[in-house]
């Protein structure tokens, strides 16, 4: 196996669509997917997962169900507890985001019917 430097810039660089993670490391049973933002994604919850979102371009702010909304900026991250309904939303145009969830975590999670589901492919 080989061991290889993962830049998240070019990374991002190789897709323009928003709201469609793509796979870029396995950590055990762990998934690091890469996505963009632009508006808002819908309202969902994973019933039996964390998710990490890291920012690392823009500014998003993360309406969470029963608090106030959590703003993140470059280099700021937040992880969202198994069953909080949430709903990420672009501050700026578009916002790079780092997910870190378990493998086989459906981005809209309980929200099934939602357009924004997308297959997760590889870069």
């Amino acid at each position: 196996m080989t061991v290889e430097t993962i830049s998240l810039g070019e990374k991002h660089s190789q897709f323009d669509d928003v709201w469609s993670p793509k796979r870029i490391a396995r950590l055990d049973n762990y998934e690091l997917k890469l996505a963009k933002g632009e508006g808002a994604f819908a309202w969902h919850s994973h019933v039996e997962e964390d998710e990490l979102f890291l920012v690392t371009q823009g500014i998003l702010r993360i309406e969470i169900e029963g608090q106030d909304s959590i703003i993140l900026g470059p280099g700021e991250l937040c992880v969202i507890p198994k069953g909080v309904r949430h709903r990420p939303v672009t501050q700026t145009e578009t916002v790079h985001i780092l997910l870190i969830e378990k493998a086989g975590v459906t981005n809209t999670g309980d929200n099934p019917d939602s357009d924004l589901t997308q297959t997760i492919e590889d870069l």
